[in-house]
């Protein structure tokens, strides 16, 4: 049918007594026929979430792996993708993203980033990657055009500055997609800014996102369902991606790959100087977090034993990388000078 953007606007004027069902059903409609490009992650996409560190959250009390993924239902407030008493898991796509993410972080705060790798095929569903939301945001990058292949992103000092990219004119297909002004819509209500004395406003995007969930219906998975929403980072000005993963996909199909308790050094407006203090690869018998009381580290094994290290394109085998000083994410790659083989960090 179609669009009438007056339909936002109606809602909006109401949101104080509308929940989300009757939200949706208002927006219902609108989803017939309405086609949208999303990207498939094969097994092995990293996902980055962190929790800073306080009076209820410490390592000393011990973390286990329920105090890192999505809270307890007991304790799930309305959220962007989320109702009330409905968690969901969110995190980001790229590292740097998560500090952008916990507001008013600065220097001497310390939190823990954990990282996390899928183990099966990730269907995702997306919100907010139009010309006119990235506009809005004050984007640095084109929209992304997805492809069959999500490129992922060490010392213990690192700097992590906001990607700068070229902002290129993109001719979109959207131009000519009879669905563009309900997708500007969709994307623009979903991406809004809510302050901390208006989470009513949630209601809406809560709703946008369950509208996106839900079964496939494809000839190669049958049974596939989106594990989640993947949507741009809002205080990363649309620079980073973000994502909502549903409890059924965390549980079953996200790995544990590792923890790192991080000092803030400094912030400055879009550099986040960051140092690694601690970390942890596993959970000790009692389910805590199992801390190092170091970050790994290379070891030459022999007096007189050699080696070469080369700043490599890419991630780490946990997710982990560095900036290069061209923006792209890379990390350390150790080999035995006389043998070629790899020295692997303990």
């Amino acid at each position: 049918m179609a669009f009438d953007p007056a339909v936002f606007d109606e809602i909006e004027a109401k949101i104080d007594a509308l929940n989300i069902d009757e939200i949706k059903r208002r927006l219902e409609p609108l989803m017939i026929g309405f086609q949208i490009e999303s990207p498939v992650f094969d097994s092995g996409a990293f996902v980055y979430r962190a929790r800073q560190i306080s009076p209820r959250f410490r390592k000393e009390a011990g973390i286990t792996r329920a105090d890192l993924i999505y809270p307890p239902a007991s304790k799930t407030t309305l959220g962007r993708l989320n109702r009330v008493g409905q968690p969901v898991f969110y995190g980001s796509m790229h590292k740097e993203a998560v500090f952008f993410e916990m507001p008013d972080l600065e220097a001497g705060d310390e939190l823990i980033v954990t990282f996390w790798k899928t183990t099966e095929r990730m269907f995702v569903n997306n919100i907010g990657y139009t010309e006119y939301a990235f506009e809005k945001l004050g984007a640095k990058r084109p929209v992304p055009v997805w492809n069959a292949k999500q490129q992922q992103l060490a010392s213990t000092e690192q700097r992590l500055p906001l990607a700068v990219l070229p902002k290129e004119v993109a001719e979109k297909a959207m131009s000519k997609d009879d669905g563009r002004e309900f997708k500007e819509a969709l994307s623009r209500y979903f991406t809004q800014q809510v302050n901390d004395d208006e989470n009513y406003r949630y209601k809406l995007t809560a709703a946008i996102g369950e509208l996106h969930l839900g079964d496939l219906h494809s000839v190669n998975d049958k049974n596939a369902k989106f594990a989640g929403v993947l949507y741009p980072s809002v205080r990363m000005w649309a620079n980073g991606d973000n994502i909502g993963l549903q409890p059924w996909f965390v549980d079953n199909h996200l790995e544990f790959r590792k923890a790192v308790h991080i000092r803030i050094k400094e912030r400055r407006d879009t550099v986040f100087e960051i140092d690694y203090l601690d970390a942890a690869h596993g959970f000790d018998d009692a389910g805590n977090l199992k801390w190092l009381g170091r970050v790994k580290n290379w070891t030459l094994n022999k007096a007189y034993q050699k080696a070469s290290a080369v700043f490599t394109a890419g991630i780490d085998a946990d997710g982990d990388y560095s900036i290069s000083a061209d923006g792209q994410p890379c990390h350390w790659v150790i080999t035995d000078a006389d043998t070629g083989e790899v020295i692997e960090p303990a």
